[in-house]
């Protein structure tokens, strides 16, 4: 408001310049030059400073900077001899200043100081008691921007107190979500478990199988939770591991040492891997499975490797790394299969992150 006022008022100062140096020069034409050129350069440094350093604009040391300029503007007709006043409104600009450092009364004394200047003028310029006397408009304009100013603070503070108030509200609502869902987790996977390894006790792969499931569901939980990311890759890929130990009754230890944003390429990746596991468990003939992944100058690197037979001949393995391949070669993915009859077989998916 301090800009845009003192803005309009330079134009309006502008106008009544030019009409003052074309129908009637004062004698002393540099103080008109010298008050313009002091208008320019203020009003584009109140425009600065509002953009750059606005909490500077409320201090006292500002309004005291404000108040020289614009009574040296509002005195520069008198000084340069002009029959007619030619500051226009740029000097009222001030009550804003005054409105902006102490609202109500800082634009009151803005007008009082400025009234007190104008009635001068007028009575130095000889420009009759009547015209000296509406002066008083400064008073009416000062009360006017100081009741505005110091009801729109009124109003920001309460929308902040009220914005305060919804943002502690909704932390609040958000955590009572969170424990909530924690607690449905749970009753659903942890205490049901246990009461299924309870009714079970009497077949130990059964319980063993139980167990094993649980620490899979509650690590994958714990990732999601821990992770930043809300697609999260690790997540992922865990649940694609726990998918195909469940149904495959193979255990799978996964390392993933890194997590990022699921993108396509590491979605195409995911998919590999999944078939990957399923082919180890179904035809490697080894109870255990390693998953590793990691990310390394920009890729994704997925390791599944088992201790089992092996290939049988290259034909077989030439149509897994098809499939594989098929499946990462649209995001410009690599399968590298390792494989022998006593080592058994690695898989390497490697894809941009």
């Amino acid at each position: 408001m301090v800009v845009i006022f003192r803005f309009l008022g330079l134009v309006w100062m502008a106008i009544l310049v030019a009409i003052t140096l074309a129908v009637d020069p004062p004698p002393t034409l540099w103080i008109v030059w010298a008050s313009l050129a002091l208008a320019v350069v203020w009003t584009s440094l109140t425009w600065y400073m509002s953009r750059s350093h606005p909490s500077a604009m409320s201090s006292i040391g500002w309004l005291v900077l404000d108040t020289i300029a614009m009574l040296a503007i509002g005195a520069a007709s008198v000084a340069s001899g002009a029959e007619e006043l030619f500051h226009g409104g740029l000097p009222l600009s001030l009550v804003f200043t005054g409105a902006l450092v102490g609202g109500l009364p800082g634009s009151l004394l803005a007008a009082m100081a400025l009234g007190a200047e104008q009635f001068l003028v007028h009575i130095i310029a000889d420009l009759g008691a009547v015209r000296a006397a509406g002066s008083v408009i400064f008073f009416v304009v000062g009360a006017i921007v100081g009741w505005t100013f110091d009801k729109l603070r009124d109003y920001d503070i309460a929308r902040q107190e009220a914005q305060e108030r919804l943002a502690e509200e909704e932390a609040v609502v958000l955590l009572h979500e969170q424990r909530a869902l924690l607690a449905e987790r749970l009753h659903d996977s942890v205490l049901q478990t246990l009461h299924a390894i309870r009714m079970g006790a009497d077949d130990p792969a059964q319980s063993r199988y139980l167990a094993r499931r649980q620490e899979r569901e509650l690590r994958r939980n714990i990732e999601e939770w821990r992770s930043e990311y809300p697609n999260s890759f690790r997540a992922s890929l865990l649940a694609v591991r726990d998918e195909i130990e469940d149904t495959h009754r193979v255990e799978i230890e996964a390392v993933i040492r890194d997590d990022a944003q699921l993108s396509a390429s590491l979605a195409a990746a995911i998919e590999a891997a999944r078939e990957a596991l399923a082919n180890a468990a179904k035809h490697s003939g080894s109870p255990n499975i390693a998953l590793y992944a990691e990310f390394s100058n920009g890729d994704a690197h997925i390791h599944v490797r088992d201790r089992g037979t092996g290939f049988l001949d290259d034909r077989a393995r030439i149509r897994v790394h098809e499939r594989l391949a098929k499946r990462v070669e649209a995001v410009g993915g690599v399968v590298d299969i390792d494989s022998g009859r006593e080592s058994g077989t690695e898989i390497k998916i490697t894809v941009e992150v």
